[in-house]
């Protein structure tokens, strides 16, 4: 007897069928990555020849179980040095499984390794990963082959071939090794007559699933996305541009004024919020009681008093946001370090609470307007290219991004909250530790504006647009710097079916803003929001549809004008008609239900919700007034 299954969706998208891959639960993800010319053979008659490597799994808790046998056949951890390794062909469900992804065009998804591996080539960066229940006993043995000259042109190796390669030697890679959730190792390979023939190095990560929460699939937008009309306005760390205390052009006296609010702050996000971003976007890094706080640079600058008076008498002293506690962070007079140490930058005393610079990310995600979204982008040191570092950071990352996420989890409600990051292994970890928030991967790109990093994966958009389908996040955040010399860079990303929103000083004009959009931006991030955004917006309530009649029979003694053709400035609809109404009193507030911002994020359309809009035209507003 035959038992069938029964076939289930579980949303439908664009009306597409997609098979995605899950989170851990109990399990490590172990990734050993290959590039910037990895492989150095020595033997001089291989030096030109074309190499291929293949990854194995060696399950060290069974070896050594084996050897404590008495009748016991195994004699070492090869078993055989003149034998490859291919362990993983054991037929053992519980034994590790390694599937490889190269970042170029038709390779960049996982798929199970050929029988004589991937080829080397300098210049491509290569991703072996497996799924281990014991990572502290899981090694590997890499085997490296020298292909025939005449078959130099052969790239497909898993479709077989007339000769097969010669199998010249293989490197071990064992636990103690991986000291850490990342870092990079140099290993000898060893030839067939037990000679050092070479070196590999490689770097490697360790994910493992995210402590104290489990991950269903009840709520989960890591890879949906509704299509708008229009591009998102995100406000650069809220208001923008530092302190803003500028005069608005083509304003009247009265409102011209800018509120007096230092950018990543409480005061700040609700500036914004009020000023219609469909999101604001902040960063957030561990303080060094980890804490999670809000601030963009790693360094700061404190203003130390002299014991004698003189005419410079606060003498800066630059140190980094982790090595001082949440509290200390809060009580020292400070300001930005290096190029932000202007005069209207620095955080005075006057400056209410919310107006404060380091608040917690509990307290944005608890004192900010529940209605905006939040693009919250984990600040991670990198690597330059010329090899040194961004940060000497003293946090194991695993354990980092487990206190950010559990704060994200257990304070942002229904929030709506997108991810991003410049590392690409925190944006790995961030994918595999949990289901529930998106995530876009955060690239400078091709720029002469700041030093490049060492990992080729941050290097363009288009590696980054490798990047972010191998891994299977949303999508790509780039700098508009180079998506403007190239406008082929978003064609690129759209066709691999990715989200796009650019950050960058370019986006800091109305006219450049909407010229993204036209071309297919998903999101723009850019400073002053309240300057540069659609200036015929006006602040908005949520409106449930039960209430839509009343509020339209109060409105008849106020001026207002109703939109003849609503399909045209609205997004999905209830009603036939909706009108388009503009108070000469504010109307109240109505609290939003739990799914509300949500579906106005156009995350989950009306339907879905158990108490539905009316309609919404941007995310995070029911009903407008004016233009889009």
């Amino acid at each position: 007897m035959t038992m069938q299954l029964r076939q289930s969706v579980f949303v439908c998208t664009d009306g597409s069928e997609q098979v995605q891959r899950g989170w851990l639960t109990h399990e490590s993800l172990v990734q050993l990555k290959f590039f910037d010319n990895p492989v150095s053979i020595w033997k001089k008659k291989f030096r030109s020849a074309r190499i291929s490597y293949r990854v194995s799994p060696i399950d060290l808790a069974r070896k050594m179980s084996a050897l404590r046998e008495p009748n016991s056949s195994v004699t070492s951890l090869g078993e055989d040095s003149e034998q490859q390794s291919n362990f993983s062909d054991s037929g053992d469900a519980r034994f590790p499984f390694v599937e490889v992804a190269v970042m170029i065009d038709g390779q960049d998804d996982f798929q199970p390794q050929g029988q004589f591996g991937t080829i080397h080539r300098p210049e491509n960066f290569v991703v072996a990963q497996a799924l281990t229940l014991n990572p502290h006993t899981l090694a590997f043995m890499i085997d490296f082959y020298v292909w025939p000259a005449e078959q130099d042109a052969f790239d497909d190796l898993s479709s077989g071939t007339p000769e097969l390669p010669e199998h010249i030697g293989f490197a071990y890679l064992i636990p103690s090794n991986l000291q850490g959730s990342n870092g990079n190792v140099t290993i000898p390979i060893t030839g067939t007559r037990h000679h050092p023939i070479g070196e590999l190095t490689l770097r490697y990560l360790i994910v493992k699933p995210l402590k104290g929460y489990r991950c269903t699939a009840e709520l989960t937008f890591a890879k949906f996305w509704k299509r708008h009309k229009r591009g998102l306005d995100v406000g650069h760390r809220g208001a923008g541009n530092a302190r803003r205390t500028d005069i608005k052009k083509d304003k009247l006296p009265a409102s011209a004024k800018v509120e007096n609010v230092l950018e990543n702050t409480v005061a700040s996000f609700n500036y914004a919020a009020r000023h219609g971003a469909d999101m604001v976007e902040l960063d957030v890094q561990l303080s060094k009681d980890k804490v999670p706080v809000i601030y963009h640079d790693f360094h700061i600058n404190i203003a130390i008093k002299k014991r004698r008076r003189t005419a410079n008498e606060e003498e800066p002293l630059t140190v980094a946001v982790k090595d001082l506690t949440s509290q200390q962070l809060h009580d020292l007079k400070l300001q930005p370090a290096e190029r932000h140490a202007e005069a209207r930058l620095e955080f005075t005393d006057e400056d209410i609470d919310d107006n404060q610079p380091f608040p917690t990310l509990k307290t944005i995600l608890t004192a900010v307007d529940g209605r905006v979204g939040c693009n919250v982008e984990i600040k991670a040191p990198l690597q330059y290219a010329d090899g040194s570092w961004e940060l000497d950071y003293p946090f194991d990352m695993n354990e980092y991004l487990d206190i950010i996420l559990s704060e994200l989890l257990q304070h942002s409600g229904d929030r709506f909250i997108l991810l991003s990051c410049f590392h690409p292994d925190v944006c790995t970890m961030i994918r595999y530790k949990q289901n529930k928030y998106p995530l876009l991967f955060l690239t400078q790109g091709v720029t002469s504006k700041y030093p490049a990093y060492h990992d080729p994966r941050t290097s363009s958009t288009q590696m980054a647009a490798y990047f972010a389908k191998t891994t299977g996040i949303l999508g790509v955040n780039a700098h508009t710097e180079e998506l403007l010399a190239n406008p082929d860079c978003i064609t690129l990303v759209k066709n691999k079916k990715l989200i796009l929103f650019c950050w960058g000083e370019d986006n800091n004009t109305t006219e450049g803003i909407e010229a993204l959009k036209r071309k297919g931006v998903d999101g723009v991030i850019y400073d002053k929001v309240d300057c540069l955004i659609d200036g015929d917006r006006q602040e908005v309530y949520l409106m449930q549809p039960m209430m839509a009649s009343e509020m339209l029979e109060a409105a008849k003694s106020c001026h207002f004008q109703t939109a003849d053709d609503a399909s045209d400035s609205v997004g999905p609809m209830n009603s036939s008609h909706v009108a388009a109404v503009t108070a000469v009193a504010p109307l109240p507030p109505v609290v939003a239900p739990p799914t509300a911002p949500l579906v106005a994020a156009g995350i989950a359309t009306p339907a879905e919700s158990p108490t539905p809009f009316t309609n919404f035209q941007r995310p995070f507003q029911a009903i407008t007034t004016g233009k889009s």
